[in-house]
């Protein structure tokens, strides 16, 4: 098995926010803080419980950690490292489409736009018919989004649109960037 079983400390930081994603984590047990600096400030954004999961933006993105994960109980999280992750998790459910075929699904009707922008960006250039679901807002919009539509998500440079196609399906949603 290439899950490490990792027991954590409460107050234990995780994975801080600006350094380089190494590991995809799943909770076990206990409870994990979430936040992120703003203006200097650390803001809370979400708390986190057995059976969820963190870390999958930064590897899929391969950008930086975007917060910090705190354990607020003493836990148990299972990590798995970013080569195995893309090989198990990453390929299996992150599917690119062409842009022809994105048009032509979305034009049939098989499919919706999901632009992960911020809304300011969205409101300059969104598409015409796509909904506007910030990435740092996606799992927010798990429980309305329709489970029997397809999603085409997309953004400036595929970096966020990777990461939220990857989240939707790992939710068991249709999506494709």
């Amino acid at each position: 098995l290439r899950f490490e079983r990792i027991k954590i400390k409460r107050g234990q930081v995780v994975v801080s926010e600006g350094e380089e994603g190494d590991y995809y984590y799943v909770i076990e047990s206990g409870r994990c803080a979430v936040s992120r600096l703003v203006a200097g400030a650390e803001m809370p954004v979400a708390e986190l419980k057995a059976g969820d999961a963190f870390g999958e933006e930064a590897l899929v993105a391969g950008e930086l950690r975007n917060a910090t994960v705190r354990m607020r109980t003493d836990g148990t999280l299972w990590r798995l490292g970013k080569r195995d992750f893309v090989e198990l998790l990453q390929q299996p459910l992150l599917h690119a489409l062409e842009p022809q075929e994105a048009v032509r699904r979305v034009q049939s009707g098989k499919a919706v736009w999901l632009d992960v922008r911020y809304p300011a960006e969205f409101a300059r250039d969104g598409l015409p018919g796509a909904i506007n679901v910030p990435l740092n807002e996606i799992r927010s919009a798990f429980g309305i989004l329709d489970g029997g539509r397809q999603y085409i998500v997309y953004c400036q440079s595929g970096r966020r649109s990777s990461a939220a196609a990857f989240l939707l399906a790992q939710r068991g949603l249709s999506a494709f960037w």
